[in-house]
């Protein structure tokens, strides 16, 4: 029986990955279930439904990296993700927080645009904790992509 070793920048990028896959599975589940209680299966706002299924999705990209699958596609599915979240969640601001994304009635900011979404960046501690930990999952993935050949 021989002993694994794993590559620190991996071992980073999997505690990155899990940590953002907790916070997009609590907010989806505790949303989604808030809906739920209502007898709602399908919530008006859809985001609560993806963070279900793209935090699942994270979690079986690591567990497939762990396993042994081809890591470069799922270096790549990562990054696109995150970029997904990152945009996203900017996105969604900017288009005046519609609950299905880009549809439906939507509130509207004041002010210029760029000290609207740095206010969103430190609207809170788990807002600013997974923004940067997108950001930071995305870095390493594209750094990992290039370097794993």
């Amino acid at each position: 029986m021989s002993l694994r070793v794993f590559d620190p920048l991996h071992v980073v990028a999997a505690h990155l990955a899990v940590l953002v896959a907790v916070l997009h599975l609590a907010l989806g589940v505790t949303n989604w279930v808030t809906y739920l209680a209502g007898g709602i299966v399908i919530p008006p706002d859809v985001r609560w439904p993806l963070f279900v299924l793209s935090g699942v999705a994270i979690v079986a990209g690591v567990v497939a990296a762990i396993a042994g699958a081809d890591r470069r596609p799922l270096y790549a599915a990562g990054v696109g993700l995150m970029v997904v979240y990152v945009v996203g969640y900017f996105a969604w601001h900017v288009g005046g927080h519609r609950p299905l994304l880009f549809v439906g009635p939507g509130t509207h900011h004041h002010g210029s645009t760029f000290e609207y979404l740095l206010a969103h960046v430190f609207a809170g501690p788990v807002e600013f904790l997974a923004l940067a930990s997108e950001t930071a999952l995305a870095g390493l993935l594209g750094y990992l992509y290039y370097h794993d050949r």
